[in-house]
């Protein structure tokens, strides 16, 4: 079975592609993407064999505010598709996935023009508008979260982050364990003001070994924190903290969720649709964590991230009520579905000749 996977822009349009792919070793898997974020992502699974190839097409940010650029998008998004379908003529996948991102768009409208049968997946609340418009041309639509009457709800997709070894964590962090762990990460962009907000209230470290994974090119000034600007060792170090302080990405809050680590999320309200928000809301509203507002980031930070840990017990509870949420088995079965669906159409055409 030979797979095209698309997503980018961000890590959580592309570690879920990666969890994907983990899972299903038998197939051949390709990886359409610009020479963004996701290129640099993938790299180390071109270079062991996991992708077989990395194929890169230009694609530009959809807008949705008004704007001059908007005017381009239409002959951008023609050149973009004209050279997905180079790709995808040449490859010749069974099925297209596609995890979502800009670059997703001309993907997937590339394999409707080519009659490639294309699975699209939304992690959050509410779909982002690259979805949006891919949903017009996917053959199936399988989402999260009941966010969309269009899409079939399966879960996230997500790594399994339940195997995660304690002490590879600490290594990896450089602590010790002697103290409870606080883990600090805003995604894979980082988050410029939990960071900042961490810096101002030294006395969580009479507490807590803090670990903060500031986000690329996003180091900080701090004396009482250890960092990094990212790890791909996320589950030890799941395993390794105690409790999370982090944004209200759909995955990153799944992930934690079935690693049971009690957390307290901050979503971001700036510069978003207010997906973050509606994430962090689902979570909560379950008992997975605690919610702080980013408006009271600085006068409540430590109260929350200490009744995160108090409370630890009976969040882990409420987190092991959540296993249904891990999406990624039934994901790979609707691939292997959406395949075998095509060689039928295929035989019974060519019986029909």
């Amino acid at each position: 079975m030979k797979i095209v996977f698309t997503g980018g822009g961000t890590a959580g349009h592309v570690t879920p592609n990666i969890a994907l792919i983990d899972k299903m070793q038998d197939c051949d898997a390709y990886y359409i993407g610009t020479n963004g974020m996701e290129k640099d992502i993938t790299a180390p699974l071109v270079a062991d064999g996991r992708i077989t190839e990395y194929c890169t097409i230009t694609a530009h940010k959809l807008r949705r505010k008004l704007s001059l650029e908007n005017l381009l998008l239409p002959f951008r998004l023609c050149k973009s598709v004209g050279e997905a379908k180079k790709h995808l003529k040449r490859v010749a996948p069974d099925v297209i996935f596609s995890k979502g991102g800009y670059v997703g768009l001309p993907v997937t409208i590339a394999g409707k023009q080519l009659g490639i049968p294309t699975v699209i997946h939304e992690s959050d609340m509410s779909p982002g508008l690259a979805n949006r418009l891919c949903a017009r041309f996917a053959d199936v639509y399988l989402s999260a979260f009941d966010c969309d009457k269009r899409a079939r709800v399966v879960g996230a997709l997500v790594r399994d982050v339940t195997h995660g070894d304690r002490q590879k964590g600490l290594a990896a962090m450089g602590i010790d364990g002697t103290k409870p762990v606080l883990l600090v990460t805003g995604g894979s962009l980082g988050a410029q003001s939990l960071n900042e907000a961490i810096c101002r209230h030294p006395e969580l470290a009479e507490r807590f070994d803090i670990f903060v994974i500031t986000g690329k090119n996003k180091r900080i000034e701090c004396d009482h924190v250890r960092q990094a600007e990212f790890s791909d060792k996320m589950p030890d170090l799941f395993a390794a903290a105690d409790v999370c302080l982090t944004r209200a990405g759909a995955n990153s809050l799944a992930e934690l969720t079935l690693a049971q680590l009690p957390f307290v999320t901050a979503p971001l309200t700036k510069q978003s649709r207010g997906e973050q928000v509606q994430n962090a809301e689902w979570f909560v509203s379950r008992g997975c964590g605690l919610l702080l507002h980013e408006d009271r980031l600085e006068s409540e930070l430590c109260k929350a991230i200490n009744a995160a840990y108090d409370n630890r017990t009976a969040i882990q509870a409420k987190q092991r009520a959540q296993r249904g949420i891990y999406g990624t088995d039934k994901i790979a079965e609707i691939l292997r579905e959406t395949r075998r669906d095509k060689m039928r159409l295929h035989a019974r055409d060519t019986t029909n000749i």
